[in-house]
């Protein structure tokens, strides 16, 4: 329908089909308007210059009886006759190709299999007669026209009565006379409902061995043993792709909207911890941050965790202040507060419920002003004249596995080096969520060496980019997956 309705509206359609049921009859008058229909002779019906044969027989005659029919139409009728053969699967075209070589007929295959340069080739040498017989599946069953074409031979059988008149409709064409063969085992009895009802239709003789194997098989219906055979004109077509589609688009837009609640509710917590009330003054802020980072002087390098320890942010207020706190806030930031139960869920934290006095203070840290001196100690440079003067730590232990390999991939860091040219090392030791280091361990993070500010900035932000969009590329997976993106499992999982 979306091609039909993206073509020029002053068209003109015309339809041929040797079949009509009743779905395409619908889905045909729902496209045309005021549609003329000419049917010559009747609905899904062999036209009455073939004649038909319908043989009852086992899988190891049939092959027999097929050298049996051939020998017969090329000893007694023209050497112009073509043959066409039609069989079910590809490897059974190529098998029966190869065995009627092998006995002295050459012949050709035709199949979804082959390219379609090979496909034109294979009807042109057809319809020239330079090879008279050809194998194919039910893709040469329609639109095929070939003036010479004398016999057709269902030596598989077809498994809905559509198909079996496209089939031997392929003969007796334009007043033409032709044969049509078809064999069916006993196994395939489910078929034999639809060969009669074809038979009937078009006045021909039923023998009495389907016939048999029809009421055997309507039997087995009656008694629940056996079902009907599709029509082969079943199911929703492009209408359950466009199911799908839209089904897949809503959870595309759930778990990115998702993702961007949860970095708002990270930008509310640093508002929070700077106490903000103007609106214009939230959205100045950085939002989505959330480095453990902390620029250290290469010779404070050692004390850093002393002084982290002895610093106390001056928005951060005493628990005792928690309440007054609440009251100041904005409407948005107590949302905030109610949310964060949900967006520790979201991560796969196993903290459970957020202590504010705790959020605040680590906001305040994490968003503390960086102590980079540009100028180093007379002690510092005596010991070592080749330290670069300015250094940065970014604590990266506690974001996703993904994220953490992401910045600490060999080809990562060398590409950081390249574009910022500051020196980055990994230090310190993997710690898994709730086990706290020991005296004289560090948690997992990244040193960042430069010879000026504006190289460790560049580093620096080049990090900071890399582990905001690896974060939150775990956290959609994880929403959809609904995995923890913490667990330091993999991709693949064992079910």
């Amino acid at each position: 329908m979306k091609i039909v309705n993206n073509v020029r509206p002053d068209k003109q359609t015309v339809l041929f089909s040797a079949t009509f049921p009743r779905q395409m009859e619908a889905l045909a008058r729902k496209v045309l308007r005021r549609p003329l229909e000419i049917t010559v002779g009747g609905r899904s019906v062999v036209c009455e210059d073939v004649s038909q044969v319908v043989e009852v027989r086992e899988d190891s005659t049939k092959f027999v009886r097929l050298l049996d029919i051939l020998g017969q139409l090329y000893h007694d009728d023209e050497q112009d006759a073509r043959t066409l053969i039609f069989v079910d699967r590809q490897e059974a075209a190529d098998n029966l190709l190869r065995d009627l070589i092998r006995r002295g007929y050459p012949c050709m295959s035709l199949h979804g299999g082959k390219d379609q340069t090979d496909r034109d080739s294979t009807i042109a040498d057809f319809k020239s007669g330079v090879t008279q017989i050809m194998i194919a599946t039910s893709v040469a069953a329609r639109g095929l026209d070939v003036k010479q074409l004398k016999l057709v031979v269902n030596y598989e059988c077809p498994n809905h009565m559509e198909d079996y008149v496209h089939r031997v409709g392929r003969t007796g064409r334009a007043g033409n006379k032709g044969t049509a063969y078809t064999f069916i085992t006993p196994e395939q009895d489910r078929f034999a409902m639809d060969i009669v009802k074809a038979l009937k239709l078009s006045g021909q003789p039923i023998p009495t061995d389907l016939q048999a194997l029809a009421d055997k098989f309507q039997e087995k219906v009656k008694t629940g043993n056996a079902h009907y055979a599709s029509s082969g004109f079943g199911g929703k077509g492009l209408e359950r792709l466009d199911k799908d589609r839209d089904l897949v688009k809503k959870i595309q837009k759930k778990v990115s909207l998702l993702a961007s609640r949860y970095v708002e509710i990270r930008a509310l917590k640093c508002l929070m911890a700077y106490g903000a009330e103007d609106e214009d003054e939230e959205e100045e802020d950085e939002t989505v941050v959330e480095f453990e980072a902390k620029a250290v002087q290469p010779s404070q390098v050692a004390g850093a965790k002393k002084e982290k320890e002895d610093i106390t942010p001056s928005s951060a207020p005493p628990a005792t202040a928690l309440p007054k706190v609440a009251k100041e806030m904005t409407p948005a930031a107590l949302a905030a507060f109610k949310a964060a139960a949900l967006v520790n869920r979201l991560v796969g934290s196993n903290t459970g419920a957020v202590n504010p006095q705790q959020m605040i203070k680590e906001i305040n840290e994490r968003f503390g002003e960086p102590i980079i001196s540009p100028q180093l100690p007379p002690e510092a440079a005596k010991e070592d004249t080749s330290n670069p003067g300015f250094a940065y730590e970014i604590e990266i232990n506690d974001y996703p596995q993904k994220a953490r390999w992401k910045v600490t991939n060999k080809e990562q860091i060398s590409q950081i080096t390249e574009i910022s040219g500051a020196a980055i090392t990994t230090r310190g030791t993997f710690f898994p969520p709730g086990k706290q280091p020991s005296a004289g361990e560090r948690k997992l993070f990244l040193f960042i060496e430069g010879e000026s500010e504006m190289v460790v900035d560049k580093a620096k932000n080049e990090i900071r980019r890399i582990l905001t969009e690896t974060t939150l590329a775990a956290m959609e997976a994880e929403a959809r997956g609904g995995g923890s993106s913490s667990s330091g499992t993999g991709r693949y999982s064992v079910i």
